[in-house]
């Protein structure tokens, strides 16, 4: 039995003797809730499997209330049932956390192979928890795609006015790298305060309100963000995947006037490389300190003999001058020399000589892409 536990889950599991061989097993899951958790709300399992809702939606009957604080649920699953699942209180953005850092958990994961009893002690909910997010975020976790290897977690961070009026529709901005732009949740870098950046222009009108959303990376980061087969299939899936969704749950403006992309050092090439292979669902991207350098697929070459597939869209480019950005800076400006010449382009070109390659810096100048992507 393989239980991931290593990231500080307080649970017992239990082997019993009796039974644990046949042809099916029960599972029994027990979980003591925290105090402040609603008293009108129920708690789910969401996992792998049907009753589960396969990862996608709570489809599956609430646990059973046993008393004030504690939940249980018991399932029969055929021998050697490869189990994976998260604790909710009945969808994604409502989910069990483990530990003092609002970190999102793993799914607790293992190989049915006798009766087993599962007891977990979540110590807050991802929901109430908000850890330094500044406005309204939702959870979509473990989000696959027919073209990927791995799944991702994807955040949604909602503008001050959205429960207010809501009859309003949004522009929404793709963000790379989702786990450092609203709140360091892995990976390395810091964050890039994007919920406290957007809150505070759109508070003082000087950019319409918008959606973000953050696209968590993967161990596939550096292919999946570059001109590999692998970052066409990424950009593939945002438009094709991801986008429908996004527009369908939420109250977006969905024509490409009003999607935005925007990403650093890779996430900034694999933004570009959206604007370039789906003209007709995004027309605008804010490209950091980008990668052009590290293109697999050689993105400026294409550029030379052709920048017509980008007119009528907005492009923010910029880079910094010290560590790696003063390696990036020369193919920056060749970009930028190739867009200028393209007066169909909305077009802002930034350079920062005491700029280096990490989140701080990004953080420090993000106002400006942001107003130049949605200011009004």
């Amino acid at each position: 039995m393989n239980v991931r536990a290593a990231f500080g889950y307080i649970f017992l599991l239990v082997l019993l003797s009796a039974g644990g061989y046949g042809q099916y097993v029960t599972v029994t899951i027990k979980v003591i809730v925290p105090l402040q958790t609603p008293a009108h709300d129920t708690v789910l399992v969401i996992g792998n499997q049907p009753m589960w809702g396969n990862w996608i939606y709570p489809r599956g009957a609430r646990m059973r209330r046993e008393n004030d604080s504690t939940w249980i649920q018991e399932s029969r699953f055929h021998t050697h049932t490869q189990l994976s699942f998260k604790v909710t209180r009945g969808s994604y953005y409502k989910e069990a956390l483990y530990d003092n850092k609002g970190q999102t958990p793993p799914a607790v994961t293992f190989n049915a192979i006798a009766d087993t009893i599962v007891v977990l002690r979540p110590s807050a909910w991802n929901d109430l928890y908000q850890r330094s997010i500044t406005g309204t975020v939702r959870y979509h976790h473990n989000f696959g795609s027919v073209f990927l290897k791995y799944t991702r977690d994807v955040t949604v961070w909602l503008p001050p006015s959205y429960f207010k009026t809501p009859a309003k529709r949004y522009p929404v901005l793709y963000a790379h790298d989702g786990q450092n732009i609203f709140d360091h949740t892995g990976g390395a870098g810091d964050e890039w305060h994007m919920d406290e950046v957007a809150d505070s222009l759109i508070r003082k009108g000087a950019v319409e309100e918008f959606i973000i959303v953050g696209i968590a990376n993967t161990r596939d980061r550096m292919i999946e963000y570059s001109g590999a087969p692998e970052g066409y299939n990424y950009v593939k899936f945002i438009a094709t995947e991801l986008k429908p969704f996004i527009d369908k749950e939420y109250r977006t403006r969905s024509d490409k006037m009003n999607t935005a992309a925007i990403g650093s050092s890779m996430g900034g090439l694999i933004s570009f490389y959206m604007l370039w292979l789906y003209p007709e669902v995004f027309s605008k991207a804010a490209c950091l300190s980008s990668g052009f350098y590290f293109d697999d697929g050689d993105i400026t070459r294409q550029l030379e003999k052709s920048t017509a597939r980008l007119a009528g869209s907005r492009i923010y480019l910029d880079c910094g001058g010290l560590d790696l950005d003063s390696d990036f800076l020369p193919s920056n400006e060749h970009v930028r020399d190739l867009l200028q010449n393209n007066r169909s382009i909305g077009f802002q070109y930034r350079y920062f000589p005491n700029d280096s390659h990490n989140e701080y810096a990004w953080a420090k100048r993000l106002y400006m892409p942001l107003v130049f992507l949605f200011g009004k």
